[in-house]
Parts: structure tokens; sequence; C-alpha cells
């Protein structure tokens, strides 16, 4: 077995293992995460229950007022914050999407990437999710963060740039099982 199938098997495994046993928003939120941060070399997140309590009643306060504003986390947690009339795992892929407006040279904070840098900050270990729907249909969607991330002066080594797996990524069995795994998820190239 070469060292492609391997890294392949791995990645699926520790995904897999990840998988919480609660809704298929939360696993989707997570699994989606944590593609991301593979992409990045950055280790996985873990679904902490009680911070997705916490996200929940928050969101469900969020969709009652029909309002997204950030919660008063005084830096003890990251929070990411999104609503949407479409599918709420959407939110993951447009905070990544950030990623295209990072600067990874001068490595600092920016209002205009603070989704992305947070959901890849390397630092970060646990991951809350929660969602409601307000009377208009939409989706809110709070993601929190420990320890938090956005820390001014650390962005260099929290937020690495996309690993290069290299051409043969596209036509390996490692690429066609993680899309066999993950069709649901929007996939990027790596």
């Amino acid at each position: 077995m070469n060292s492609e199938n391997v890294l392949g098997l791995c990645v699926a495994a520790v995904l897999l293992l990840c998988i919480p046993t609660k809704s298929d928003f939360e696993s989707d939120v997570l699994i989606s995460h944590n593609i991301f941060r593979i992409k990045h070399g950055c280790p996985i997140f873990y679904l902490d229950d009680d911070f997705s309590t916490e996200c929940k009643k928050y969101a469900e306060k969020l969709a009652k007022e029909e309002a997204l504003k950030h919660s008063a986390a005084n830096g003890t947690y990251g929070e990411n914050l999104c609503y949407t009339t479409d599918q709420a795992e959407l939110c993951v892929q447009m905070w990544y999407d950030e990623v295209k407006d990072y600067d990874f040279d001068k490595a600092e904070y920016s209002p205009a990437t603070r989704h992305f840098t947070q959901l890849i900050w390397k630092a970060t270990e646990s991951l809350g999710v929660g969602q409601a729907t307000s009377s208009s249909g939409r989706h809110f969607v709070v993601a929190r963060y420990k320890p938090a991330g956005n820390t001014e002066g650390k962005f260099k080594e929290n937020v690495p740039r996309a690993l290069s797996f290299g051409h043969s990524i596209h036509t390996s069995k490692y690429f066609t099982l993680f899309s066999w795994l993950f069709p649901a998820l929007p996939m990027q190239t790596f």
C-alpha cells in the first residue's frame, strides 16, 4: 500500500471518528469544518455538546429577534454567525470562501476574512454549533470556537496556507474515497 492510499485511509478514518451521534446538522457542520482544516494542515475539531447547547439557545434568540448580532464573548470563545434561507450547512462554505481575500504574506486580522481565519485557526480545539429557524424561514447558525482565534500577532502560526498535494490527487483513490464519503459537501480543489 503506497503512502497516498495510507493518507487517504487515515483522513477518512479520522473524519469518521469525529462524527458524533448528534443531529445531521451538527455532523455536517463538524465535517465541513474539519475538511477545510485538514486542507490547511490544522488539527480537526471535536464537537463540544455543552457548547453546542449554548449555540442552539443563542441561535433561537437570534431567530426570534430576526437579527444577526454577536454575543458578548469577551474573548472566551470565537464566534461565526450566519443566516440563510438555503441549507444551513452552506454557512461554513461561505465562511471558508473568505480565503480568497486573505493575505497569507501579511498574516494579520482583517474584518473581510475574520470568519475564514477563525474557522482555520490552528490553536482552536473545540467547536459548538446550533441553528434555529425564524418565523420568516431564515436559518440562523451559530458556530463557536474554543479557544478563540483571531488573536493579534498570532496569525502566521495559526492560519497556514492550504497544503499542496500535487496534481495526482485528482485521480487518486484518496480523492475518489473522499468524494464518495462526502458527496453532498461542496468540494474544492486541493
